[in-house]
């Protein structure tokens, strides 16, 4: 059963793989609903597959299952399938023999192999090829797989956590997602809410950054007043969590004080929830693709396309925004920097 979490925790718990669901920062009903999902997906060894946007902390969900799960002795690993070029992935995922490929000069371990009798998270997951897909369910539905240039069949015994931030209805409708795979992975799915549905959590994870801020960078911040709390609280967050705690870290830093100010705060240009004045409507292309292309061109062009802080901003990787810059066709501006 879940804890009332009410107050923030250490930092540094946050920070560690020790994430636990004890240290996780809930205070909205959904929230509390998704957790309760989780601790309970966690007690059975099943498959979990983590839905939502980019930056809703799922994650952390999926380390708190692993920690709370009879496998929590057993290795936690990783992978951002987004990271990672298609044709390193099979190598990152299943290792490689020594000499395998050029500059290969050691046996290389992958991460199902790393992950025996732990857990497997893949991030991103409706961003691997067709090929890989195909991969992944061999070595998840029958625990065996070779490496790279091996001819040996290996054996591990793993339990996979997914997450995607893509819609992965359309990409079984368009054939861009193997429904095999999604059934396998479909035992036990959880939509993770976006900021905006739970906003009565952003005092207690700003309280949370601030201490993290505090203790990485020496500030001595103690709160935000209201007028800034107002402004965090009336955005939209895109980039949902991970954006908060870009916009609380760049606060924290250029503060003058011990009190982040409205003024203090970097909120992205035309994110803003709003409400429409009566009788206004919305106009133009109102489908999710042309708003996220138009929120990215204004981020970009905040930033003077300055990628890395576009990416922090949006609460997605780098990866991730270079592949919608060439999915929308967007053009770097003559002059502006990149990096």
């Amino acid at each position: 059963m879940l804890p009332a979490m009410e107050q923030p925790t250490i930092t540094s718990a946050y920070r560690s793989v020790g994430i636990t669901f004890d240290s996780l920062v809930f205070k909205s009903a959904v929230m509390r609903e998704c957790l309760r999902l989780a601790a309970s997906a966690a007690a059975r060894d099943v498959a979990v597959l983590l839905l939502g946007e980019t930056g809703t902390g799922k994650n952390l969900i999926a380390q708190s299952i692993h920690n709370a799960s009879p496998r929590a002795r057993g290795p936690f690993v990783s992978v951002n399938c987004s990271a990672i070029p298609d044709t390193l992935l099979e190598a990152e995922l299943f290792g490689a023999e020594k000499g395998a490929y050029t500059s290969s000069d050691r046996l290389r371990k992958g991460k199902f192999e790393l992950a025996d009798k732990g857990t497997l998270f893949l991030d991103e997951i409706g961003d691997m090829s067709h090929v890989s897909q195909a991969k992944i369910l061999r070595a998840f539905e029958y625990k065996e797989f070779e490496r790279v240039g091996g001819e040996s069949t290996l054996h591990a015994d793993v339990r996979i956590i997914a997450a995607t931030n893509r819609p992965l209805e359309e990409l079984l409708q368009s054939g861009k997602f193997r429904t095999d795979l999604f059934y396998r992975l479909n035992e036990f799915t959880i939509h993770v809410p976006p900021l905006r549905a739970r906003k009565e959590e952003i005092k207690a994870l700003c309280d949370r950054f601030i201490a993290e801020c505090n203790e990485r960078f020496g500030t001595k911040i103690k709160n935000l007043d209201a007028e800034a709390l107002s402004k965090l609280e009336g955005h939209n967050w895109p980039g949902n969590v991970r954006e908060l705690r870009a916009v609380i870290k760049r606060a924290c830093v250029s503060a003058q004080g011990e009190t982040i100010r409205a003024i203090d705060l970097l909120l992205t240009a035309g994110a803003d929830t709003g409400k429409l004045s009566p009788g206004a409507t919305l106009a133009g292309d109102l489908s999710l693709a042309a708003l996220e292309k138009k929120h990215i061109e204004q981020v970009l062009a905040q930033t003077q396309w300055n990628k890395k802080e576009s990416s922090n901003l949006l609460g997605i990787s780098r990866p991730t925004l270079d592949r919608k810059i060439q999915d929308y066709g967007l053009i770097r501006p003559n002059g502006a920097r990149d990096e």
